[in-house]
């Protein structure tokens, strides 16, 4: 009877330590490691964490972290902010966790952020609801994750209304390493998304779906994207269409990443349609600098608005595209449209040295760089007659012939499949320029010349 007694007050005894001074230790321990979690979420030049704070409870604990997109994330000023406002239920035995588990765990933590605080001149009607992560930390501190992000239809509106926004449930989970500073998996769903804007323009989206793994250094860089279909229209005859599209990033080797990108199906602005195929390496290049990329280019202008001539592009822009001693291997580029395709391909290293460039010939002067491009014929002639500027109709296709016998004979463009395609192969290097075998002490000119025919395309 003594020994049942005793029995049952240990027990007893090792309930109370479950349910009562352990979730304490947990709570203890979960606070002293909250900064060192939290500094993962910086990113240098482009996210800085702007307020952090763990309320530290016996059985449930808060926190909260304040996050601010900068540099080319942040396109209003001041910067908005988005909160990450989290729960944190204690282990072994988190009772007040959703959904209820009897597993032991360190700890259970929702995090709910409301995305429109990212546009805070807008009103969005209905709200679409927080963006919900619910993880669960393992006793050996790695976890897992699950997103959630309900479908809703909604109107987005400021003074007028501006946008038309309808929405599938966007899932997806992480796997984590040792209390969140590690990723080692990831994937996301999105079934569907429309955004039709009330003064033109339509962005949507089918079965998109991104994967990511570990590369053997540890950092999460195998990724694949995936979407059946996208749809970039501005509502004023410039829209683009990618069907069956798949980007794959891996990472072969430290400092090192290889992508590449298939479109089955893709159609231009200009009704040009094709597949497109690209496979590249870069090596000490910034990702999110060149992600970034797209967005910046609109800015100044897109090819029409003259961003292959501003100054921003070239001292601010190209710096982060292009870090000193970075490197990039073009090893095929092809676009095939309904008159022929283009290909290139192409292998750039910026010196350790460089700086700054004004414009693209200082750029190029400080490049080691080869190129070789391919263009069919009507593609070459339409790039001709942007040099050429307004001319007679009559008298164009005269002019077009002549500018491209012209640049033939100077062997700037070489002809082959009968005059069908002509080639063009670039080395450059030390300030100096090669053009198919030859040099060319006036390619400073040259380069003037293509950014005027580029302009406008």
């Amino acid at each position: 009877m003594r020994l049942l007694i005793k029995t049952l007050v240990w027990g007893v005894a090792v309930l109370a330590l479950l349910c009562v001074a352990a979730p304490y230790g947990v709570g203890w321990l979960l606070a002293g490691r909250f900064d060192q979690t939290v500094a993962h979420l910086s990113v240098p030049g482009y996210l800085q964490i702007v307020r952090r704070n763990f309320d530290r409870g016996w059985f449930v604990s808060r926190a909260i972290v304040v996050l601010r997109p900068i540099g080319p994330l942040c396109h209003t000023k001041p910067c908005p902010v988005v909160t990450l406002d989290s729960r944190i239920d204690h282990g072994p035995l988190a009772w007040g966790a959703e959904p209820v588990s009897l597993v032991p765990v360190l700890a259970v933590v929702k995090t709910q952020a409301d995305l429109t605080s990212l546009w805070p001149r807008y009103v969005f009607s209905p709200s679409p609801g927080p963006l919900t992560v619910t993880s669960r930390i393992r006793l050996d501190s790695r976890g897992q994750a699950q997103l959630s992000l309900k479908g809703v239809t909604f109107d987005v509106a400021r003074r007028n209304p501006v946008a038309h926004v309808e929405t599938a449930t966007v899932s997806g989970s992480l796997q984590s390493g040792l209390l969140a500073r590690q990723i080692h998996g990831l994937s996301l769903d999105w079934p569907s998304f429309s955004l039709v804007r009330q003064s033109a323009g339509h962005l949507a989206w089918r079965k998109m779906e991104f994967r990511a793994r570990p590369a053997p250094g540890g950092e999460l860089a195998d990724r694949r994207f995936t979407a059946d279909s996208i749809t970039l229209d501005d509502g004023h005859g410039q829209a683009t269409r990618l069907t069956d599209l798949k980007v794959t990033t891996r990472r072969p080797a430290p400092d090192t990443s290889a992508v590449s990108i298939k479109i089955e199906k893709l159609v231009l602005p200009d009704n040009t349609q094709g597949t497109f195929i690209l496979d590249a390496r870069q090596q000490g290049m910034h990702p999110l600098a060149w992600a970034t990329l797209p967005g910046r280019w609109r800015q100044l202008g897109g090819w029409s608005g003259g961003a292959l001539n501003a100054l921003e592009l070239y001292h601010d822009i190209v710096p982060q595209l292009l870090p000193p001693g970075s490197r990039v291997q073009l090893s095929r580029f092809e676009l095939a449209t309904r008159d022929g395709a283009i290909r290139a391909s192409a292998h750039i290293r910026a010196p350790r040295d460089f700086k700054p460039p004004s414009g693209a010939v200082a750029l190029l002067s400080q490049l080691q760089a080869q190129l070789q491009l391919s263009l069919p014929r009507p593609i070459l002639r339409r790039l001709v007659a942007r040099t050429l500027g307004p001319t007679d109709s009559a008298r164009a296709e005269a002019d077009i012939d002549a500018r491209v016998r012209a640049l033939g004979a100077r062997d700037l463009i070489k002809p082959i499949d009968n005059g069908k395609r002509y080639d063009l192969r670039i080395v450059l290097g030390d300030g100096r320029m090669a053009i198919n075998g030859r040099n060319r002490p006036e390619w400073r000119a040259l380069v003037d010349q293509f950014q005027a025919a580029a302009q406008g395309l």
